[in-house]
């Protein structure tokens, strides 16, 4: 699953390639001494590059979360906490936030960890032309070594979000590079971290090989090396993690019932933070009018999405798709589904007998997508709403989408560590922002403490709900972990982040 960019658009998809591709064609063969004791892993798709600062690609992000690490991080439960730095002190203007790093961390080259490394890192980010640090790190003005210790960050403005982008767990726009390894190396193939696993070597598109860091500053990883595949074919994945030639995999779910009743293979369904939602050109006549985009979200079933499209594998979600202080899906205005209520606004809108509008989206995004768009158009057929699909691929979508040049698109997004990302809109593809959710953002970046901070963003989501703007999130995605019984502690997090990775055993 792979996304991105809150309101923004699609940079990866999954690469579902159907072909006969055998075991060996797809990687280089597994060393026998890795095979005894080290983890395989099959994965789906290659990174396009192991520089964490070098792509907006979400499956990218796979590779680098084994080598780099953060200043901070955040837990499978949620919680942000201390990594590279023992802890921050914040100004109470919420402008300064000055860290102070870890003792005896390395990277994996032997180098210790400065904070000359971090101003670095941070620098490069600011150059990196993918315009990650835009995204991530809005506000950031500037970051300065105090001393080799200390690392002292200003905002241009407060940023309520800024400590959780920082303990991203996907290790995107916060990971923490090496000056003298990224200046003299070459960072798009090789990673040098300060994490559990060194790389050991790397043949692109095929595989990445791994080994224990012996000199990790924290707790060593279980196993002693790890092999990465890259094997385009989930049936070939499946093929071989059944004859034991890969440890772990992840299927999708249509690939997961063949793993189903297997007495050596265990199956697991994991709850992530990746959502699918409908974006909404309120530029569009006659989506300009509030009560057609009101109808337009009660005429959509999420359960019938759900079950239909994605044969359970994925379910019913609002803006936050996991936060225990955001409220349901069905707590939220328009949340649906009622036709009924969906015809008596299109009535008064001047639209009694329906319109005629367009949905585009990615055509074979992933397994259930195609269905999905087929299921939308006749729960919007039901209240009257004619909708001619527009299958495209991801460029042209792309390009549709930034212009703006659609009615209604499908997208969407991965995990988010920081909440407030899930709910802005995206400038450019849409109208212009309502001042009154802007100002509810505003208050929201401007927040303090969490507990406000969270207030702020579940108005937000209760306004957007109410205005059916910006978008309609309407699933949360399931993924699938398979693997032999031979392996313990396997416990992916909602963010999909495989930093799990270093914890699993063999037996």
């Amino acid at each position: 699953m792979p996304p991105v960019r809150r309101r923004g658009f699609v940079t990866s998809f999954v690469c579902f390639v159907a072909t006969a591709l055998s075991f060996s064609a797809c990687s280089a063969p597994v060393a026998d001494s890795a095979r005894a004791d080290g983890l395989v892993v099959g994965e789906t798709t290659a990174p396009s590059t192991l520089d964490p600062q070098g792509s907006g690609l979400y499956a990218d992000r796979f590779a680098w979360q084994l080598s780099y690490e953060c200043l901070y991080t955040t837990t499978a439960d949620g919680r942000v906490e201390p990594a590279l730095a023992t802890g921050y002190r914040g100004s109470p203007d919420g402008l300064t936030y000055t860290f102070t790093l870890r003792p005896g961390v390395r990277f994996g080259n032997g180098d210790p960890l400065t904070a000359d490394d971090v101003v670095y890192s941070f620098d490069r980010l600011r150059k990196s032309p993918t315009g990650i640090a835009d995204e991530v790190f809005p506000t950031l003005k500037s970051v300065r070594e105090i001393d080799d210790a200390t690392v002292e960050f200003t905002l241009g403005k407060p940023d309520a979000g800024f400590i959780n982008n920082m303990a991203n767990p996907l290790v995107w726009g916060c990971a923490i590079m090496s000056r003298r390894a990224a200046t003299t190396t070459n960072s798009a193939v090789t990673m040098v971290g300060t994490g559990p696993w060194k790389q050991t070597s790397y043949r692109a598109n095929s595989r990445l090989q791994l080994e224990r860091n012996e000199d990790y500053w924290g707790r060593k990883t279980a196993a002693p090396a790890l092999s990465v595949l890259y094997i385009p074919n989930i049936a070939t994945q499946v093929a071989n993690l059944q004859a034991d030639k890969i440890d772990l995999m992840f299927p999708d779910t249509a690939s997961a019932g063949a793993l189903k009743g297997r007495r050596d293979v265990i199956l697991d369904r994991v709850e992530t933070d990746s959502t699918i939602f409908l974006q909404v050109n309120n530029l569009s006549k006659p989506l300009d009018n509030p009560l057609v985009r009101q109808a337009v979200a009660l005429s959509i079933d999420r359960r019938e999405l759900a079950d239909g499209a994605y044969r359970g594998g994925a379910r019913p979600s609002g803006y936050f798709p996991s936060a225990t202080w955001a409220p349901t899906v069905d707590q939220l205005p328009n949340s649906g589904p009622d036709p009924a209520r969906a015809k008596e606004l299109l009535t008064q809108a001047g639209f009694p007998q329906g319109f005629a509008t367009t949905l585009m989206y990615i055509s074979g995004y992933d397994p259930g997508t195609d269905n999905m768009m087929t299921l939308m158009q006749d729960q919007l057929a039901r209240v009257g709403i004619k909708v001619k699909l527009l299958p495209l691929e991801p460029a042209a979508w792309g390009a549709k989408l930034t212009k703006p040049d659609y009615d209604l698109s499908w997208n969407a997004q991965s995990y988010y560590p920081n909440s407030l990302q899930y709910v802005l809109p995206a400038e450019g593809r849409q109208g212009p922002t309502p001042p009154s959710l802007q100002q509810l953002i505003d208050d929201a970046r401007g927040a303090v403490e969490q507990p406000v901070f969270q207030r702020n963003l579940v108005k937000i989501a209760e306004h957007e709900a109410t205005l059916v703007y910006p978008t309609v999130t309407l699933l949360a995605l399931d993924m699938f972990a398979g693997y032999r019984d031979t392996l313990a502690h396997v416990a992916v997090p909602p963010s999909q982040s495989r930093a799990f990775l270093a914890d699993v055993t063999k037996e």
